[in-house]
């Protein structure tokens, strides 16, 4: 790697790459996103357009471990899929590739936001918005499951191992090396581990869960509310009545995809849903855990709708998931636990400590995971999705 990139040096980059001119570059506005594994950068830029900057902080010349370039990869085959016109439409437009260093940059597209900063904008749940993306999911699940083109590019092996893999973080095993937890994780992680592993069901709830994964069609494996795009504009989703070949929702960050589990991807988004809410509790050592989640300025009832339309309209766009996947409520509801407890490592990761909203979040995860059946009126509100 030649160069790394920050907010100090990425214009002189974007300069030397001919993407910026070297006029008015004082008015652009960095919006860096924290991450262990990347370096993402949005850009505000003066004439208004948007742009974002990612590279790999740990790039390796390997073609399973170069993240970048398997989603490049990734980009480029879905462009030149014949039997998919939908999904292709879900990412973004590449604007620059340095596969030297890593890099890649996309176009954002305008008057889009990410689905974190639209609620925060609205301050409200549309539920035009999780209809979108549950017809969204569907559709790719879908579509994705019938492409033999896309089948055979997912499931391509290199010396044996998928180039496209699930992501299980090593450190979930049941008895990871001291080794590997000092290079993978930072000491802050640790108490976090100290508690995973003296729970033996969660362990081996956790280790059930990701061997008997189905491999079913492309999921996106990382697909937080923060990687969805939603126009600012709630009309223009209000005024669509059916979906169309073209997705007005967009993805970003595709470099985990393989060829997965369906409910990974829903329990993915019910978990970001609920992370709203659990993000806005009161944490004080004077309160205790049910008193903290009845002052959360956002509750529960709140985003249980949002979650509720969300998969109904998700199974509405793809109702042979219920026969072909009889379980498949019961796997969202434990893979919404598993979103939880990568969020709580990804939180780690980026060296923020393990406080008591963790330990909240890393409750939930484990009654998620563990009991899901006694789980479905605590995440969606209702007794059946009927």
């Amino acid at each position: 790697m030649k160069i790394k990139l920050s907010s100090n040096n990425v214009v002189h980059y974007l300069i030397a790459a001919g993407i910026l001119q070297e006029t008015n570059v004082e008015s652009i506005k960095f919006y860096p996103k924290p991450s262990n594994n990347f370096i993402f950068l949005t850009l505000d830029l003066p004439n208004g357009n948007r742009l974002i900057v990612k590279q790999d902080c740990f790039y390796q010349d390997d073609d399973i471990k170069n993240r970048i370039r398997r989603e490049l990869q990734f980009h480029d085959t879905l462009q030149s899929c014949p039997d998919l016109c939908f999904t292709p439409s879900l990412n973004l437009e590449i604007l620059y590739v340095d596969n030297s260093n890593a890099i890649l940059i996309y176009q954002y597209p305008k008057g889009y936001l990410n689905l974190v900063n639209f609620y925060k904008s609205q301050k409200n749940f549309p539920m035009a918005i999780s209809r979108w993306v549950g017809v969204t999911l569907g559709t790719l699940h879908r579509e994705t499951l019938n492409s033999r083109n896309c089948y055979d590019f997912m499931n391509e092996t290199i010396e044996g191992k998928y180039f496209y893999q699930f992501p299980y973080p090593g450190h979930l095993l049941d008895k990871p090396s001291l080794e590997s937890l000092v290079e993978e994780f930072p000491l802050e992680g640790f108490p976090f581990m100290a508690v995973y592993q003296r729970s033996e069901s969660l362990r081996t709830a956790v280790t059930e869960l990701v061997a008997k994964h189905n491999h079913y069609c492309l999921t996106h494996n990382k697909i937080r509310l923060d990687n969805i795009l939603v126009p600012i504009n709630l009309e223009i989703l209000l005024s669509k009545v059916e979906p169309s070949d073209e997705s007005i929702i967009k993805i970003v960050n595709w470099e985990t995809c393989s060829w997965g589990d369906p409910a990974f991807d829903l329990g993915t988004v019910i978990a970001g849903y609920l992370l709203l809410w659990l993000n806005s509790i009161i944490v004080h050592p004077a309160i205790n855990l049910e008193q903290s989640l009845r002052l959360a300025t956002v509750p529960l009832e709140l985003i249980q709708p949002s979650v509720v339309t969300l998969t109904r309209s998700y199974i509405s766009s793809f109702p042979k998931i219920l026969e072909e996947y009889p379980d498949f409520i019961n796997q969202i509801i434990r893979f919404t636990g598993l979103a939880l407890i990568y969020e709580i490592i990804e939180r780690l990761q980026s060296f923020k400590t393990f406080n008591n909203q963790c330990i909240y979040i890393l409750h939930l995860a484990k009654t998620l995971l563990c009991r899901p059946e006694e789980s479905f009126k605590s995440v969606f509100g209702i007794k059946n999705l009927e």
